[in-house]
């Protein structure tokens, strides 16, 4: 009976998943329309580094699409997300240029505080993801 309680528990969870990966193509263009907003004027809408505000940087911005490729052909989707949050980034790394968008997404009244965040993290990770290049 015990086993059957913890089925039926997973059950609301899978489904959940089940369905934000059905729906993944769904939110590519605004998962896009994000990365255009929050981090094209550093990384260039590809992704590439070469943003408009780039030049004005300490170091230029990363190439996002080498991603996958510079860490062995696997995406580093938590890596990602916890680059774009910024807020459990380590004092003694030093100031970013990066801006802490964890922190300017809790200030946004228009964003759930309590999984809204993560969300619009997890959305901006998810384009970077769609736009690593081939053979990573």
């Amino acid at each position: 009976m015990a086993r059957l309680g913890r089925v039926i528990r997973a059950v609301p969870i899978v489904v959940a998943a089940a369905a934000t990966a059905a729906r993944g193509g769904e939110f590519a263009d605004g998962n896009r329309e994000l990365f255009v907003k929050y981090c094209a004027a550093c990384h260039g809408e590809d992704g590439k580094g070469a943003g408009v505000a780039a030049s004005t940087m300490r170091q230029p911005p990363p190439d996002l699409t080498r991603l996958s490729r510079d860490n062995g052909g696997e995406f580093p989707l938590g890596r990602v997300m916890r680059a774009i949050d910024g807020r459990t980034a380590v004092g003694a790394h030093g100031r970013a240029d990066m801006p802490v968008w964890g922190e300017v997404f809790t200030k946004d009244p228009f964003i759930d505080q309590r999984f809204g965040v993560r969300i619009r993290v997890r959305r901006l990770a998810e384009h970077v993801r769609s736009i690593q290049e081939p053979g990573g």
